[in-house]
């Protein structure tokens, strides 16, 4: 629980403050008016009393797919930037100009640090021009704060005894005694020289003693000001009904939502509660994205989060994003911090590709010995091919022998006529069933062949991909690797490929597989396709019963359907027969088998629909 809270405290005292004053869109008003939704949506989902491990995971697609988006949000709040900056280039008024450069200053405040500095000196130069006083102490001290969080504290306190506390009037005295609370704050916290820290942590109490005696105890400041010393003395329950109280005065505010659920994650926290505050800190990633906010905590603590529960994707792609935002922001403290983060995870990461292309070795290694037990079994059914033809020769001799006997045995004609008639019926059965027996050795030794070179192929396609794995993860193109080995699109390729390869294959076999199966069904149930190199569903489906494979479940798992799908196809086809539906799959399975002499029995089993044409 202690190096919990340690952690916490790093955080939580790295963190800027809100001020009581209206802040500036991030992001325009359409943005706005979406992240109020937003707001309002998940607010009702709350009170519905939703699983919060089903909040969360619902929260974590957002997240994802608001990080794809980031960009877009970023655009927005430049796009933003950049209008003000021609109000800017268009403004005379030295008081016109202060408004334009302290609303760039609020924009920049959680976006570029460095710009943020700008702006306020600049600020203050315009103030000073129109004599108001007020306002130029005011940008001071909010300078003085910008430089505290970036860990300017040198710089923040030389700002700070420039300013003229008399001039600040009711209005600006919070932000004065906030930027000093702030900087003995992070002083104290940081210090290793234990007396100095306790002269730092003293003045930062009475600095937030005297914020909160002039601050409105209705106001952001006071409620945030009033969890944090909550916190700090470890009345956790307490500082949630500060939270509450302050989540409550936000409304649908998004920019001060994301800090909020992220001083609520905190709370959450300590009190043990961790389906609400992994709720909760998602909610301030999102938040913190969608804001296009670049001094953020709340991503870097979820990459942590999902670090600690063996997620390596999800917190390598987050501690990468809030690396980027870092760097964005551009202050020393945010990438120390975040540092020891992202080289852990990176190195854990890494060390899972490594894993990787070694299971992906050893499966190329599986598929040539799989290769290697195919040409074993090609050869063993070439040999038992050759057993057949000498059976099939053997049994011919075996019938002329038989021809002469009879012409010999004239004594008893009648009754050798009888058996004649038999065993050439016989024989001609087993005609047909050395036919069927070429038939089907031809389509196995064709579909070996075809095996064998599709074997081939994923040899060659497993090598160039651990290739293209290695060259991006050597060039760091972690994102195109991404959509590589998305498995939704990649599966859909190799089932796009796999069924073309089959129709190919099936009607280079079977060329008139179609015709004849089109004879079998009434006219208006019959099938035409556009691509004749490419069958539709229902001849697929015919197609499989035809090589042998009659089983729905099979059938629905190589086409990716259902069962019941399945059996809907089929009998939604056998209605539209034009012969016995009984004896449909039957004839379906003739299909392309030559039937050069039939018995007595097998002539009543012609096919109505050729009858019908005839």
């Amino acid at each position: 629980m202690q190096t919990c809270r340690k952690q916490a405290e790093t955080v939580r005292k790295s963190l800027r403050y809100v001020t009581n004053r209206k802040q500036l869109p991030q992001a325009g008003t359409n943005n706005n008016y979406a992240n109020g939704l937003l707001l309002l949506a998940l607010a009702l989902f709350t009170a519905m009393d939703a699983s919060a491990g089903s909040r969360s995971d619902s929260v974590y697609r957002c997240l994802d797919k608001a990080i794809a988006e980031s960009d877009i949000y970023i655009a927005r709040h430049e796009s933003k930037i950049n209008g003000l900056k021609k109000q800017l280039g268009a403004t005379r008024s030295a008081a016109d100009r202060y408004d334009i450069e302290f609303k760039l200053y609020e924009a920049y405040r959680a976006f570029i640090n460095d710009s943020a500095l700008v702006y306020l000196q600049r600020a203050i130069k315009s103030a000073d021009k129109t004599g108001n006083a007020g306002a130029a102490n005011k940008c001071r001290a909010l300078a003085a704060f910008q430089c505290s969080t970036s860990g300017m504290y040198k710089e923040s306190l030389d700002l700070l005894n420039t300013v003229d506390r008399n001039a600040l009037g009711q209005d600006n005295i919070v932000e004065y005694y906030m930027a000093w609370h702030h900087l003995y704050d992070q002083l104290g916290f940081y210090s290793k020289v234990e007396c100095l820290k306790q002269v730092y942590e003293t003045k930062a109490e009475l600095y937030a003693d005297s914020l909160l005696a002039v601050a409105d105890k209705n106001s952001p400041i006071y409620l945030q000001t009033m969890e944090n010393r909550m916190y700090d003395r470890g009345d956790y329950r307490a500082a949630l009904r500060y939270n509450d109280k302050w989540l409550k005065l936000n409304g649908d505010n998004p920019e001060g939502f994301a800090i909020i659920a992220f001083y609520r994650f905190l709370d959450c926290k300590m009190l043990g509660e961790e389906d609400e505050w992994t709720y909760w800190l998602a909610m301030s990633s999102l938040y913190d994205v969608r804001n296009a906010t670049m001094d953020q905590a709340s991503m870097w603590e979820l990459a942590n989060h999902f670090y600690s529960t063996g997620d390596k994707e999800r917190a390598y792609n987050y501690i990468n994003f809030a690396w980027k935002c870092a760097d964005r922001f551009h202050t020393r403290v945010r990438s120390e911090q975040i540092l020891p983060a992202f080289s852990a995870i990176n190195d854990i990461y890494r060390t899972s590709i490594t894993r990787t292309n070694h299971y992906l070795r050893i499966l190329l290694a599986a598929i040539s010995l799989l290769a290697l037990l195919m040409f074993a079994m090609l050869v063993y059914v070439n040999k038992q091919r050759k057993r057949l033809a000498s059976a099939r020769n053997e049994l011919s001799r075996k019938n002329r022998q038989l021809t002469d006997l009879n012409a010999d045995m004239k004594t008893t004609l009648d009754n050798l006529d009888q058996t004649n008639r038999q065993l050439t019926a016989t024989g001609d059965r087993l005609n047909d069933a050395i036919a069927g027996l070429d038939e089907s050795n031809r389509v196995k030794e064709k579909y070996i062949g075809l095996f064998l070179r599709q074997c081939s192929s994923y040899i060659d396609k497993m090598d160039r991909m651990r290739k293209e794995t290695f060259s991006m993860l050597k060039n760091k193109r972690y994102n195109e690797l991404y959509e590589i080995m998305r498995p939704y699109d990649f599966r859909n390729r190799e089932q796009k490929e796999l069924f073309e390869i089959f129709d190919s294959t099936f009607i280079r076999l079977f060329p008139t597989f179609v015709d004849e199966f089109n004879r079998l069904l009434k006219p208006e149930f019959r099938i035409h396709l556009t691509d004749t190199s490419r069958l539709n569903t229902d001849i697929r489906i015919f197609a499989l019963i035809r090589l042998g494979i009659d089983d729905s479940s099979k059938i629905a798992e190589f086409l990716h359907y259902s069962v019941n799908t399945i059996y809907n196809y089929r009998a939604r086809i056998k209605s539209g027969a034009a012969c016995d539906r009984d004896q449909f799959e039957d004839y379906v399975k003739e299909i392309g088998i030559p039937r050069k002499s039939l018995g007595s029995g097998e002539k009543s089993r012609c096919r109505p629909s050729e009858e019908n044409q005839e």
